[in-house]
């Protein structure tokens, strides 16, 4: 394997253990910027012809890399469900103000 290519298989698996942090850290808009650069990455070096040489070593950060994206899409769906709760608790005290606001008036 060459260096470039060598060199974006880590970068591959470093992007996505910084998505991990940013989901540990519900740092959403950041770990969308790292999922897009993640996502061009893979693209450019999957466009390219494996060798057989490559492949156990490309087989293994793969194997890294859904074993970090299982983590990170468990994260995701907890800040998920936390922001969704959130907007409920918005939602209903708005309630609250309107019904308020309604029922004071002269």
């Amino acid at each position: 394997m060459n260096s470039l290519r060598r060199s974006q298989l880590r970068q591959l698996l470093v992007l996505t253990e910084g998505i991990l942090q940013d989901a540990k850290q519900r740092e959403w808009e950041s770990m969308m910027e790292k999922e897009l650069a993640r996502r061009a990455l893979m693209e450019d070096f999957f466009q390219q012809q494996s060798t057989e040489q490559e492949a156990p070593q490309i087989e293994e950060i793969i194997r890294q890399v859904m074993l970090l994206d299982k983590k990170i899409i468990a994260m995701a769906e907890a800040g998920k469900l936390d922001i969704l709760k959130k907007m409920r608790d918005l939602s209903a005290g708005q309630q609250a103000i309107d019904a308020y606001t309604t029922n004071s008036s002269p």
